[in-house]
């Protein structure tokens, strides 16, 4: 049988801890990134290039 030391198991640890909460950013976060200026009143979710863009996703048309 493989033996791990204190210092390998807390190494594996630490990095599975810190995947898990990257992947927890980045599933939570995901859909509120934005790839323009401002896009802070966009329906798009963070699709948007800036206030322009932002009319092909409102629901008023």
């Amino acid at each position: 049988m493989n033996k791990i030391t204190r210092p390998e198991f807390l190494k594996k640890l630490a990095r599975s801890l810190l995947l898990a909460f990257l992947a927890f950013l980045a599933l939570s976060l995901g859909s509120r990134t934005v790839s323009g200026k401002d896009c802070s009143n966009c329906p798009g979710k963070g699709l948007c290039n800036g206030d322009n863009d932002c009319s092909k996703y409102s629901k008023d048309e």
